[in-house]
């Protein structure tokens, strides 16, 4: 047997059994790192874009809060939309009207109190408000911490503007 048989022979024999070899990891690993390298660079811009996308929608609710019929508001898309946004919105107004952080509890009386017909239909409205405001807290709009095993959110205020308590703290 010739040294190119044996070669040959041996390196058949072995491809069989071996793991695939480094050349083909080395591309796979690439593939993959730079997969999750645009994840991340998209995630990023998706969390501005959003944050973006809050501000201009609060900014145009002040508007037109303040001139009222004279700024023409487009309208939503579709019945489940406009619910949805509704929820969102009265979680922001909830979470901006206190200091004070709130428990998805107290934020789902609030709701009740003031708007009841937010929650027509049947289904888990304690999971429903959890997503949205754990989206706030994505949105960079919402924080939220635990105390005593149980998580409270409250409004997003930069380091520089955090007002000072009663206790001055």
């Amino acid at each position: 047997m010739t040294a190119s048989e044996v070669i040959n022979s041996s390196s058949t024999m072995d491809a069989a059994l071996d793991p695939p070899r480094p050349v083909r990891n080395q591309s796979l690993q690439m593939v993959v790192e730079r997969a999750q390298d645009q994840l991340r660079h998209l995630t990023l811009l998706h969390q501005e874009i959003a944050q973006r996308i809050a501000i201009i929608e609060r900014t145009i609710e002040g508007l037109a809060f303040l001139y009222g019929g004279e700024l023409q508001r487009k309208p939503k898309d579709g019945a489940t939309a406009q619910r949805r946004r509704g929820i969102t919105n009265a979680c922001r107004v909830a979470l901006n009207r206190t200091d004070a952080p709130l428990s998805t509890r107290e934020v789902y009386a609030i709701l009740q109190a003031e708007s009841p017909d937010l929650f027509r239909q049947p289904g888990n409205h304690h999971a429903a408000l959890l997503t949205i405001l754990n989206r706030l807290v994505k949105y960079g709009e919402a924080d939220t911490f635990l105390r005593n095993g149980n998580r409270f959110w409250h409004r997003h205020q930069p380091a520089g503007h955090r007002s000072v308590g009663v206790s001055g703290t």
